[in-house]
């Protein structure tokens, strides 16, 4: 549950959203999605809309889809004529080696967050929001993923939910601390 909970995001700027277990950071996100409605407040939302990866990032996915079209996806409900050019261009640097025609349905559970990434990157939108996006990756390959992820944001905004210090520090200018509900500590 939120409480006294306040987040704002310039154009481009990139904020880590952390605290513990149960502090509601999905919860915020969820508001800030328009997926679940403020008790009190305000929300104003990107005008140009959201990429998101959620915490839940299998179960986001279209199993019966394959891991292009999936990644595409964002790109086709905008009716954006480069959804495939864009879906293959991010497939193939964020899951080298992987298949794009596979089914999603039959990929690991590291392959479906690296998908979820992708599409989440491929959204046209002004603002990525990430949920535990690397919760799922291999150590191995973490790196590759924080690099792909912090070159393919261009200009946008991003607001990386994380309980990593690496995650913060190589991917964010400022974190916002959540407790309780409350934002507690914001740091540049």
């Amino acid at each position: 549950m939120l409480r006294e909970a306040s987040l704002s995001l310039r154009a481009g700027e990139r904020v880590a959203l952390v605290g513990p277990n149960g502090a509601g950071k999905s919860t915020l996100v969820r508001v800030l999605l328009g997926l679940t409605a403020p008790a009190a407040g305000t929300v104003q939302r990107a005008v140009g809309g959201v990429g998101y990866l959620p915490q839940g990032y299998a179960e986001s996915l279209f199993p019966w889809f394959s891991v292009l079209r999936n990644v595409a996806m964002p790109r086709l409900v905008a009716r954006r004529e480069d959804a495939y050019d864009a879906a293959r261009t991010l497939a193939d640097r964020i899951l080298p080696g992987v298949d794009s025609r596979r089914r999603a349905g039959r990929l690991s559970g590291g392959e479906k967050q690296a998908t979820a990434l992708a599409r989440a990157l491929a959204s046209p939108g002004d603002l990525v929001i990430a949920d535990e996006p690397f919760s799922a990756i291999a150590a191995s390959s973490r790196e590759r993923l924080r690099r792909a992820l912090r070159d393919q944001l261009g200009g946008r905004a991003l607001l990386l939910v994380t309980h990593d210090a690496g995650d913060v520090t190589d991917l964010c200018d400022r974190t916002v601390r959540l407790i309780d509900g409350r934002t507690v500590e914001a740091s540049a």
